[in-house]
């Protein structure tokens, strides 16, 4: 088990900077949008005859490219070990995210991975989880008003802020008249007042 939660840590930990390093990009927008997703290399283990599944990944939708490309890293990163891993889409819906919960503790998960589409509605299914001994891991957007869970893997949404700030403040550097209206994220998610808190110490 501590190998088990210690390979999916890592492979955590190395997706979140992936993700991080796409947003520091400064190329310029393709005329056509990008819809390229990455194809794992080699498949997950299959679920065994009984149907049980070792790790079950709760992803928030499958409408942003970077949740699809997060499924293709995961899927890549298991494909090498015996786990078997089963990887579902809230599509935005808090309901639906505790349904697919559900299903994956009926199968007998080990770990759930899990981003939260609310992180204060998502405690409840964390916390169902870890009533059946799961290890929970919150990755990218922290699972809020809870300790059903074992593991946060992010990067630090504060920083990432002030380098948006810091950003506008370089860009309007020598007064341009122009009006700043800011936006502060969707109110559940809580990296976006992370996200804001950098960005406002910086303006």
């Amino acid at each position: 088990m501590k190998k088990l939660v210690s390979l999916l840590l890592i492979a955590t930990f190395v997706m979140s900077l992936l993700a991080l390093s796409g947003c520091g990009k400064t190329e310029e927008a393709p005329t056509t949008p990008d819809t390229t997703t990455e194809t794992p290399t080699e498949e997950p283990a299959a679920p065994s005859a009984d149907g049980t599944v070792d790790i079950g990944i709760v992803l928030p939708t499958k409408e942003e490219p970077r949740w699809v490309q997060d499924e293709a890293r995961f899927l890549d990163a298991i494909g090498s070990t015996e786990y078997s891993v089963e990887i579902l889409f809230s599509q935005g819906d808090s309901g639906r995210e505790m349904q697919n919960v559900q299903t994956l503790i009926a199968k007998g998960i080990k770990v759930l991975i899990i981003t939260p589409q609310d992180g204060d509605a998502a405690a409840a299914a964390v916390q169902a989880a870890k009533a059946e001994g799961i290890t929970v891991i919150s990755y990218d957007r922290l699972v809020t008003n809870t300790d059903a869970v074992d593991y946060y893997i992010t990067f630090n949404s504060i920083s990432v802020g002030a380098a948006q700030g810091q950003f506008l403040v370089d860009q309007l550097a020598g007064g341009t008249g122009e009006k700043l209206y800011l936006y502060a994220g969707a109110a559940t998610d809580n990296n976006a007042f992370l996200f804001f808190e950098g960005a406002w110490g910086v303006l």
